[in-house]
């Protein structure tokens, strides 16, 4: 049998990963449907890091961000996609809301934080 999940934002679980960096979280690995969703909310930058082990999918709600990606710079606004592979170092910066699917579902233990900050050329 199915099971359907119905969560609205007020159920959510908010997390502040670091300073003003918010994550929401929505759908996780414990659900048991093999990829997780959660809110992100950044005003700010993070540094550098990758996920060994899932895809990730930034779909912006609100705002605008900026993706590095090795010597590539993508820019973000309301209702654009970015879809970074796993094994992908990168870092981001803005202000805006945004969802964030990882597939296979998020296990801290995957990602790689890099002491590396963005530094603008």
């Amino acid at each position: 049998m199915t099971k359907a999940f119905k969560i609205g934002y007020d159920q959510s679980k908010s997390v502040e990963v670091e300073k003003n960096y918010i994550v929401d979280n929505y759908l996780s690995k414990e659900d048991g449907m093999g990829y997780s969703i959660v809110r992100t909310h950044l005003d700010g930058s993070h540094p550098f890091m990758k996920n060994i082990c899932s895809n990730r999918t930034y779909y912006l709600i609100h705002g605008t961000a900026t993706f590095y990606l090795g010597e590539e710079k993508v820019h973000l606004t309301e209702g654009e996609m970015l879809v970074i592979p796993k094994n992908t170092k990168y870092a981001f910066q803005g202000k805006f809301d945004a969802i964030l699917v990882d597939g296979p579902a998020f296990d801290v233990k995957n990602d790689v934080i890099y002491d590396e900050k963005i530094i603008e050329k």
